[in-house]
């Protein structure tokens, strides 16, 4: 929806062309939005969370619960890894190898071939229809909540979510191994 709800109602009875100019630059602005996500966070990094260990037994489990769904829904500090592959969050699990296919608008949708690995900034419900083809999914932003990981498992394929930089290091026409269970995309082959 590109309108607030008093925008409905006073729309009610005009031609549709008389918001057409709203619409078109709200959606431009969504896909700014979508494109450039920002940081997880601003100001002065505070540091791992306190050690729960030295806390009431009740209180301990709370924060070890909290902890970890924040590790889950925001993704963990990225590891160091080869210089052949990606790190991210994993989405959906299991493993899918592939030729990657960028796509980074609806208007590249018909790029995707059947099996390809989907390598995308991120994903709207519009995305959903690629998910039946991809092989895998990979992308820059997101989490283990985010919809491409939600509609990645209702497909049974592997996704790989928060990479920050999959759009920009993987090119079209690479092999490459996607694992959801790891959140690592390894390239096995340059082309």
């Amino acid at each position: 929806m590109y309108l607030e709800d008093a925008e409905l109602r006073a729309a009610i009875g005009t031609t549709q062309s008389d918001l057409d100019s709203l619409i078109t630059r709200r959606k431009a602005e969504r896909a700014w939005v979508a494109a450039n996500p920002g940081p997880l966070s601003y100001g002065k990094d505070p540091g791992p969370p306190p050690d729960p260990e030295v806390m009431p037994e009740p209180l301990r489990q709370v924060t070890k619960a909290q902890i970890w769904y924040m590790n889950l829904a925001i993704g963990q500090p990225k590891r160091t890894v080869a210089a052949n592959e990606i790190v991210g969050v994993p989405g959906s699990p299991g493993r899918h190898t592939g030729t990657v296919r960028l796509v980074r608008d609806e208007s590249e949708f018909p790029r995707l071939m059947p099996g390809d690995v989907l390598v995308c900034p991120i994903t709207t419900p519009t995305w959903s229809i690629l998910f039946a083809h991809a092989g895998a999914v990979v992308t820059d932003g997101g989490g283990v909540l985010s919809y491409a990981a939600v509609i990645a498992r209702e497909n049974g394929i592997p996704a790989v979510l928060g990479t920050g930089d999959g759009t920009r290091r993987l090119r079209d026409g690479q092999k490459v191994t996607v694992d959801g269970n790891t959140g690592l995309v390894q390239v096995l082959e340059d082309k």
